[in-house]
């Protein structure tokens, strides 16, 4: 599988672009009513190295770029995040410091494209923000972290992977105390009541990753089946996840939360695998799933769950990381 390099933000203004302008014309697609959050492929080295996003709606698409001294997570990173309203957008920035180590320092950032400003949010170890995710409110934001740097030492190479919680008015971070181990980048997804959170977690006896349902407030956790990549549903009765059971067939499984009621809807089959899981459509009624082949072939296939009818929207340029309500 190619190393795609994701992406990071940069508050600097940038035109409006119609879709046809960046990369192929067939790279990046609208949705009625709707934003969508692309990542890009591969971005040659620079003598100051930067990383982009396209954020694409009816009006137009805009290029943003990460900030000057940061760069995005490539493949240690799974997941950034737009936030329901649009308005939004969290990833994790990492940057060298000055030790003689040159030490990489990760932190949290969250980008305003209403404000055109920055904040970032704590200090982790390189390969430390992972996969993130708004509450539906947008107020809050889970993510997945290795915990800070040992006093005295540069390494994080045993430090554990924790979820936690950032309050973005404040800055609090919150961990979560479920006791499981979390898969290295695991994706995680929010229940739309703001009560529960769906993670990756390591592992059952299969040596399979589990999607597990977290009670926020409690910490207890509930098994719902072997798989990666959950993603809850707008309308909460539905739990999108990959099932790797089947070495020869990798296919896309709705469940309800409470572990009932499992379906395919999505199969590949041969050399082909879905790459972070599947975008829910901001009613709930559309699947967005990123299909890539072992050989570089990669499509953006998109599937109404009313008809079951799948359309490809998209071939070998950009992965769809987002789909939120536009904002009017």
């Amino acid at each position: 599988m190619r190393n795609r390099l994701l992406i990071a933000l940069q508050l600097t203004a940038l035109p409006m672009l119609p879709c046809a302008s960046y990369g192929q014309a067939e790279g990046t697609f609208t949705m009625p009513n709707s934003t969508l959050l692309f990542e890009t492929t591969e971005i040659s080295s620079t003598k100051v190295p930067f990383q982009e996003l396209v954020v694409v709606s009816t009006g137009g698409s805009v290029v943003v770029r990460s900030p000057a001294g940061f760069f995005g997570e490539d493949y240690n990173t799974v997941f950034p995040a737009l936030a329901p309203g649009a308005d939004r957008v969290a990833w994790g920035l990492s940057k060298h410091d000055d030790s003689p180590r040159r030490r990489i320092n990760a932190v949290l950032g969250v980008y305003s494209l209403l404000d055109k400003s920055w904040k970032t949010f704590g200090e982790f170890c390189s390969d430390g923000v992972g996969s993130i995710v708004f509450s539906p409110d947008g107020k809050r934001v889970a993510f997945a972290s290795q915990s800070a740097f040992s006093s005295g030492n540069g390494y994080c190479f045993n430090n554990p992977i924790v979820l936690q919680i950032l309050d973005i008015a404040t800055g609090e971070l919150t961990p979560i105390p479920y006791p499981g181990r979390l898969s290295e980048n695991a994706r995680l997804s929010w229940s739309p009541d703001g009560k529960y959170l769906a993670g990756e977690f390591c592992c059952s006896a299969s040596s399979i990753s589990q999607i597990v349902v977290i009670d926020i407030a409690s910490g207890s956790g509930k098994v719902l089946a072997e798989g990666t990549d959950p993603s809850w549903s707008p309308k909460g009765d539905w739990i999108a996840y990959v099932d790797h059971v089947d070495k020869k067939k990798q296919k896309c499984t709705l469940i309800h939360p409470d572990g009932t009621g499992a379906k395919v809807v999505q199969q590949l089959i041969g050399y082909w695998m879905f790459l972070k899981g599947a975008v829910w459509s901001p009613g709930g009624e559309k699947l967005i799933f990123n299909e890539e082949e072992v050989d570089g072939g990669a499509n953006v296939t998109m599937l109404d769950l009313s008809s079951g009818k799948a359309t490809t929207r998209s071939k070998n340029v950009l992965f769809v990381l987002g789909w939120a309500a536009e904002r009017h």
